[in-house]
């Protein structure tokens, strides 16, 4: 893992899930964290995360609960000193991904885990040599990932959606029942989120349809001058709730890999309304499971609220079809695929 991340992030969930899921398939998983990784951007200087590992120790998580039998540690760096020998080793984050390939071929059968085309903090040329290492197997969570991706490498480049806990995020509130003018939204600080887009627009609905509530949710503090008409839950520890009570369900995000909360969204039976990236692209069909916006245009997204608004017929039938098309993207389907292709790897 590129760090410990302590608060919930759509990347470290996927690899956890794996980690617990592999683990209850008899799999012995051990997760190293280092201290040091290149290009990473800490919030914290070296000493205080050094000395956080002491008072945190390696278990501790507000918002994941690993299986017993997962063990871990930290490292100062991913060298072959710290870094136990295996059958299998994963990364996931291209600089870690870079640090994995230079170790010593007794650490194990190599996966890279790509998760988005992260080119946000320049490098690209080592992102894209990130792609290309010799020997070890790519695995992509979308399929436009796997194009980018095969540009620049002939290694054996694995697609693997991501998935939802459908036990954890499903439909407990009838999807016609739900109040039209209800609206659930993801917030963050972070521009590519979107997010000032999305309070735009729904401003513009509150104009026209005075009867809309909003449930705001983020890891962040609640934002300056939110109105009254907008609850905000920082770090909600049940989101299926906040899905369920609400008939609609909106992503501003300029750039994603496969956005896990919209998928989330639509397991519990929001209708969806998603800007039109490519990391929306693998569940997000416009006007057949989802409505499909440009990024940035508040102006179209408020347009798209509202014709769900006055047409509820149309809004039930988008999310039953949502819900429908997203069953197929389960923690069971993704396992079995990671599980057979470890398999592979490790018997050849």
């Amino acid at each position: 893992m590129p760090f410990k991340a302590r608060r919930p992030a759509g990347g470290f969930r996927v690899m956890y899930e794996y980690a617990n899921r592999l683990s209850d398939l008899g799999y012995d998983v051990h997760i190293t964290y280092p201290l040091n990784t290149r290009y990473m951007e800490y919030r914290l200087p070296y000493i205080v995360r050094y000395l956080l590992t002491y008072i945190e120790g390696f278990r501790t998580s507000r918002w994941f609960d690993f299986r017993p039998k997962i063990s871990m540690s930290y490292a100062n760096s991913l060298k072959d000193q710290n870094v136990r020998d295996s059958d299998i080793i994963i990364a996931t984050w291209w600089a870690t991904a870079l640090e994995m390939g230079a170790l010593k071929n007794s650490k194990g059968k190599k996966i890279n885990l790509i998760q988005g085309y992260e080119n946000w903090t320049g490098h690209e040329d080592e992102l894209h040599a990130s792609y290309n290492m010799e020997g070890v197997t790519n695995i992509v969570v979308a399929s436009y990932l796997k194009e980018i991706v095969e540009k620049y490498t002939e290694n054996s480049t694995f697609l693997i959606p991501n998935a939802i806990d459908k036990d954890k995020y499903r439909v407990l509130e009838s999807i016609e029942g739900r109040r039209s003018a209800s609206i659930c939204m993801l917030y963050s600080i972070q521009e590519i989120k979107g997010s000032i887009y999305g309070l735009e627009a729904l401003v513009q609905v509150k104009e026209k349809y005075p009867e809309l509530t909003v449930d705001l949710f983020g890891i962040c503090p609640e934002p300056d001058n939110l109105p009254d008409w907008i609850t905000f839950y920082r770090d909600p520890k049940d989101l299926c709730s906040i899905y369920n009570r609400n008939a609609i369900f909106i992503s501003n995000s300029l750039t994603e890999g496969m956005a896990l909360t919209p998928m989330e969204a639509m397991f519990c039976g929001c209708a969806a309304i998603l800007t039109d990236i490519k990391g929306h692209e693998e569940y997000g069909k416009d006007n057949e499971t989802a409505l499909l916006y440009k990024a940035k245009d508040s102006n179209e997204l408020a347009n798209k609220i509202i014709s769900l608004i006055v047409n509820n017929e149309n809004r039930v039938s988008l999310a039953e079809r949502g819900n429908s098309f997203i069953q197929q993207f389960s923690w069971d389907v993704a396992v079995d695929k990671m599980d057979k292709i470890v398999k592979n790897l490790v018997q050849n």
